[in-house]
């Protein structure tokens, strides 16, 4: 086990550090109704602690910082933190740090933060379950943890679809898990959980390309993927093609939820 983490934690810094200036500007990153979404549901009253894990360029950190006390994004690639920390200074946001640190291990003490989240990178923990576990050891008791991810469905071929295509797309995907796994995970390290919001996020497919580079013997998979896909797959993941029967856009599955430390 210890090796397979070590190699998927190899294969996000690979890849985050080559890409990790697309991050700055993403569309779906920067902005997106979901990081409002995070903003109200994080009800900040000026004096938290908060915690983002996962952070990538800092988007989420940055957007709560205006009505916290103090917010620390953690990531695993140092590039990704950098390009952050460069957004914050610009930003003028003082109450804003960025720490390179496995989410596995975090060099915070225990009970510390009253909400921590993540968004849109879970999907990349190499151990997801010792990563909750963490989550919910530097949160303070009744802590809130938010997490917005794309999921797997929980039929079993569209699962086995949709993590085969993020995987193409991006060697270094884990794992879209179900919103029953999560629950599974939250519940086993004494956090209750609820789905706040369920929603698709339709991707513009030159663009998702794009963004993760995948070499051209990755790409003609996704594309015969996209193509050979039967109804029921399509019509789950709104598969969308051009004129020329070219795959043009699909969308992602995707939920916000919401979580408590008990005690």
């Amino acid at each position: 086990m210890g090796m397979e983490v070590s190699k998927a934690n190899e294969a996000v810094q690979a890849q985050f550090t080559k890409h990790a200036h697309k991050y700055v500007a993403s569309e779906v990153h920067a902005h997106g109704e979901d990081l409002r979404w995070i903003v109200e549901a994080a009800t900040l009253s000026g004096t938290d602690r908060v915690l983002d894990v996962g952070t990538g360029t800092g988007h989420t950190a940055l957007a709560l910082a205006k009505d916290a006390w103090t917010v620390v994004g953690v990531d695993l690639t140092r590039r990704m933190v950098e390009e952050g920390a460069s957004v914050a200074a610009d930003l003028g946001l003082a109450n804003v740090q960025f720490v390179v640190s496995d989410v596995v291990q975090m060099p915070f003490p225990s009970n510390s933060f009253d909400l921590v989240t993540c968004r849109f990178a879970a999907h990349h923990f190499a151990n997801p379950d010792a990563s909750v576990a963490e989550i919910a050891r530097v949160l303070k008791p009744g802590g809130r943890f938010i997490l917005v991810d794309h999921i797997a469905p929980e039929d079993p071929q569209l699962d086995a679809f949709i993590n085969r295509l993020d995987w193409l797309r991006d060697a270094s995907h884990v794992r879209e898990w179900t919103v029953k796994e999560w629950l599974q995970k939250w519940a086993r390290v004494g956090m209750d959980g609820r789905v706040e919001r369920a929603w698709y996020l339709p991707l513009d497919f030159a663009w998702w390309i794009q963004q993760a580079d995948p070499d051209e013997n990755r790409r003609v998979e996704i594309g015969q993927m996209l193509q050979n896909a039967d109804a029921s797959t399509r019509e789950a993941f709104h598969i969308q093609f051009d004129a020329g029967g070219q795959p043009q856009g699909f969308a992602l599955q995707c939920v916000m939820m919401r979580g408590t430390k008990k005690g």
